[in-house]
């Protein structure tokens, strides 16, 4: 099941992806490489993203989707 939340970006390295921190649960999401460059994510930016659980356990949320706030 997929989740819209605004999201904080916490660290972002080119080719790397990227990681934020969820504002309604402090929990932490991850940026698939994809997803971060395409959209060139910077720390301290603010996005709206659609989130599933993670393949992974940590971090328990991933996103499959973003955009930045003043787009939406």
């Amino acid at each position: 099941m997929a989740d819209l939340v605004r999201c904080i970006i916490t660290s972002s390295e080119e080719g790397k992806g990227a990681f934020g921190v969820r504002c309604d649960t402090d929990q932490n999401v991850y940026f698939p490489m994809g997803v971060a460059d395409a959209m060139g994510l910077e720390e301290f930016e603010e996005v709206q993203a659609v989130i599933v659980k993670n393949d992974r356990e940590t971090p328990p949320f991933k996103a499959i989707k973003a955009r930045r706030l003043d787009d939406a």
